[in-house]
């Protein structure tokens, strides 16, 4: 099956424990391997049942691939029999209900379909909304198979936590008959090479209940999940991170937060001021910062710049208007057209985004698209244009712009932060614009209130 990833022995009886931990399994209690590959979760049951001197339950591994199923079946186990079809497909309903469901569900974004699996999937499934991955559709087929009081255990990417993708999964997990009694959050190299911050997640179907959060720092908690599809990013990472709500959010307070600007060819239009041909400044050329220079530099004030085509209002003059820029472009012609944003229609010159000149070129609060400790600093020239790796937000009129610079690089702001964005690798997190624009401020740092006041 697409998006195999094998797992390794010692997670595969470590989640078997997990799944018969409160419910041993009884004679005639039936389970289910979906997308088992090679058989490591059923090998896993029957030493367990052995050591534990419990009955088998009565076991079905299903794949796509043959290898793997041939893998499986030569491990001769007594308990289950290995089947090739597509678990995702209608007729596994037929199967019935059962009892326990384990497995680790391949890892397949909406790229690695095609257009009729993304037709089907949509068709079937109610998480197969937006960008999804299959090991959503499998929860979901997972939680429909699975017996009143019946057991689920799934080592998957946590991202199914917050991102906006799996919104209608987290609805369905926290639907009234359905308990997820534990989300395990386990080492990032648990697949070797592979930064999957993976996490197991154990669901019961039974009445819902406060679930027990195991993070990576070694804490516990219990807390009860949000039913309404949100992110469970701030409930699951930490319980002290509520109570900012102040009726006011960063969204609020700005014009706009977004990330910097994509050229298409770097290496082409960034360049050290003082290797700028004589021709192209100062008319050509505006000041630039990336996200390694805001940090080593302590600030946006770098020696790099843009050469950059676009009037001050954004807009992109005709090529018979380029002047000094059309006579250095043209020498680099070949490399401009091998970009895909001119496949796409833009003119060869252009970037690969067109600049919102408006609003780069005002005061603003620039900060790394990726930081393990969030900072933010001021641009108050509004001269120079972040690239793709800085993120910026131009505050709205009004607002304070040092209030709202200190709250930013604050502990309250910071520990929202850090509870609701995306994990990266190496405790990194994401500071992604459409996250940001949630984050709660004093009201008095935003101008709309204080124009009601």
């Amino acid at each position: 099956m697409k998006g195999h990833v094998p797992t390794p022995d010692g997670l595969a009886e470590e989640m078997v424990g997990r799944l018969f931990d409160d419910a041993p399994p009884q004679e005639g209690d039936r389970i289910l391997y979906p997308g088992c590959g090679t058989g490591p979760f059923a090998a896993a049951v029957e030493r367990f049942c052995e050591a534990e001197n419990h009955p088998f339950p009565s076991g079905v591994g299903v794949d796509t691939d043959p290898q793997h199923l041939d893998v499986a079946r030569n491990r001769e186990l007594e308990h289950a029999r290995f089947e090739r079809c597509d678990y995702l497909a209608d007729d596994m309903i037929d199967i019935g209900t059962v009892d326990y469901i384990v497995g680790n569900p391949p890892y397949v974004p909406i790229e690695g379909l095609d257009e009729e699996e993304k037709r089907r999937y949509k068709a079937g499934f109610s998480t197969a909304v937006g960008r999804f991955d299959l090991y959503l559709l499998f929860f979901e087929r997972s939680v429909e198979l699975l017996e009143q009081g019946g057991v689920l255990s799934f080592v998957t990417p946590e991202k199914f936590e917050y991102v906006d993708t799996a919104a209608p999964l987290r609805q369905l997990l926290s639907a009234a008959d359905v308990h997820v009694e534990t989300i395990d959050h386990l080492d990032e190299d648990v697949f070797d090479d592979l930064v999957t911050f993976p996490c197991v997640t154990t669901v019961r179907r039974r009445q819902r209940d406060e679930t027990r959060i195991l993070l990576r720092d070694g804490s516990t908690h219990t807390t009860l999940l949000p039913q309404d599809g949100e992110s469970w990013a701030a409930t699951v990472r930490t319980s002290d991170a509520g109570g900012m709500e102040t009726g006011a959010t960063l969204g609020d307070a700005t014009v706009r937060i977004s990330a910097g600007m994509a050229t298409g060819a770097d290496a082409l239009f960034v360049m050290n001021r003082d290797d700028v041909p004589p021709q192209l400044a100062p008319d050509w050329i505006r000041p630039t910062v990336s996200g390694r220079q805001l940090t080593a530099n302590d600030g946006p004030q770098t020696d790099s710049v843009l050469v950059c085509p676009y009037r001050t209002d954004g807009s992109l003059p005709d090529e018979s208007e380029l002047g000094a820029f059309g006579q250095w472009a043209e020498l680099h012609r070949d490399r401009l057209e091998d970009r895909s944003c001119v496949d796409n229609g833009k003119p060869w010159y252009s970037w690969h985004e067109t600049p919102p000149m408006d609003d780069l070129l005002q005061s603003k609060i620039v900060f790394k698209d990726i930081a393990k400790r969030p900072r933010f600093w001021a641009e108050n020239d509004g001269t120079v244009v972040p690239r793709h790796s800085v993120y910026y937000l131009v505050p709205k009129s009004g607002v304070p712009f040092d209030e709202l610079l200190d709250y930013l690089n604050g502990p309250d702001a910071r520990r929202w932060m850090n509870a609701h964005c995306q994990k990266a690798a190496n405790g990194f997190i994401r500071l992604q614009s459409r996250v940001l624009r949630d984050l709660p401020i004093p009201r008095e740092l935003c101008g709309t209130y204080q124009e009601t006041l």
